[in-house]
């Protein structure tokens, strides 16, 4: 086993404000979306002190020569901007979730051949809908649906958690761009009142049901809660909708782990691409407990492998996938780990003997983080054949909330 590597920042600069969450643009690798969070304190007319929440959405262009960081745009919200993610087929559209309980679509202009080094790409607001009929309860978290994850095509849509225990679904047969289009298909609410930090979807395929098959996939929703829960859902898609305004497939099971494995809470939820084993499936997941796992959601769920990263783990980032031999494979992941700094992660399977070994090592540590790493990402703009190599270097951004920082660094794997 190699040394752990501790990188040194080749770019430091400081924001304006706290940077909550961070994505790079599918579309235009070399440009970032940062979103932030500034909480202030006004004294109010008869002397109580009150809090406000505001942020903005700030595009960075990243230069993987140089290593230089530029601020390209800056828009200011009248809220804080928890959760951030690009829409994983319309890779120019990202969508926010807000303090406010809401959720508003963004699109990121490129010019016609996807390539923006001629001209900076442009943030527009497309829309901003109120997802929770409560605007003092925010919206932590916000996960696009997978292809196929809705039983009719060509169905679209998310789901966000929400502060008071909710986890909502909306979709839209019509445009996604249209706010009037996008509409509640789903609720789920939980038996205690408790944040839901996170919530993942998934399809997720099981054994052949037969040779030659190709295996038949399940839609999947996994939250975690502040409690330390990990919550499973899943979902029929080969049943019949008998009412035509369905568009949620029934459920086919439903299980709570009653945090018998997460000491704190679970806040990242990351479904790995492998198959059901048992007929259920193999999840990493982050928790404040500063431990990353290696978790099969079973009814009463199991840690199959489990290593501290010395913080919390906030998020998870899958960022490549390998086979290594027909029994092995090997998961490489970006964590962020709120005071401990940002990890390089390899994650392995076995297959032997008709069992699993898994295996998790960490490959890089960044620590000049001086508060919470929120949020992390990696610049995606090589060449498959420039990565043909079995060594390459991540080019890492990674963010610190109240020291309000963006460093560059890079790591080999």
């Amino acid at each position: 086993m190699a040394s752990i590597q501790n990188p040194q920042s080749a770019t430091t600069v400081y924001l304006d404000q706290p940077p909550s969450c961070l994505e790079f643009c599918p579309e235009a690798p070399d440009y970032f979306i940062v979103g932030t969070y500034l909480l202030s304190e006004i004294k109010a007319e008869d002397g109580e002190i009150q809090q406000r929440k505001t942020g903005s959405l700030q595009l960075w262009k990243l230069d993987p020569v140089s290593k230089a960081l530029s601020q390209i745009q800056k828009i200011a919200v009248p809220y804080a901007v928890f959760d951030l993610h690009f829409h994983p087929t319309q890779k120019n559209i990202f969508a926010i979730a807000s303090s406010v309980g809401s959720v508003a679509l963004f699109q990121l202009s490129i010019d016609s051949t996807g390539d923006a080094s001629t001209t900076d790409p442009n943030m527009t607001e497309l829309w901003t809908k109120q997802v929770h009929e409560d605007s003092s309860i925010p919206a932590l978290f916000l996960a696009w649906a997978p292809q196929n994850w809705f039983p009719r095509s060509p169905a679209d849509g998310f789901a966000v958690t929400f502060s008071d225990s909710r986890t909502a679904v909306f979709g839209t047969q019509g445009d996604l761009r249209k706010e009037e289009s996008v509409v509640e298909w789903g609720t789920y609410e939980a038996k205690q009142m408790i944040e839901v930090w996170f919530v993942a979807l998934a399809s997720m395929a099981g054994s052949s049901p037969a040779a030659g098959q190709k295996p038949i996939e399940s839609p999947f929703m996994f939250t975690g809660n502040d409690f330390g829960s990990l919550h499973t859902r899943r979902f029929d898609n080969t049943a019949e909708l008998d009412d035509p305004d369905e568009s949620i497939s029934p459920m086919l099971l439903e299980h709570d782990d009653r945090a018998r494995h997460h000491t704190a809470g679970v806040t990242a939820i990351l479904p790995l691409p492998v198959p059901l084993v048992d007929d259920a499936p193999i999840l990493l997941t982050g928790s404040y407990d500063e431990g990353l796992r290696v978790y099969h959601a079973s009814r009463r769920g199991e840690v199959l492998a489990e290593e501290s990263l010395e913080g919390g783990v906030w998020r998870l980032q899958l960022l490549d996938t390998t086979k290594i031999t027909d029994s092995e494979d090997c998961f490489l992941v970006l964590a962020s780990c709120m005071h401990a700094g940002t990890r390089v992660v390899r994650v392995k399977c076995k297959q032997q003997d008709g069992s699993s070994e898994w295996e998790i090592e960490v490959l890089a540590k960044f620590t000049e983080h001086e508060s919470m790493n929120y949020a992390s990402g990696v610049w995606n703009g090589a060449k498959a054949s420039e990565k043909a190599d079995q060594s390459s270097e991540l080019l890492v951004v990674s963010s610190s909330f109240y020291d309000r920082r963006l460093c560059v660094w890079i790591a080999t794997v």
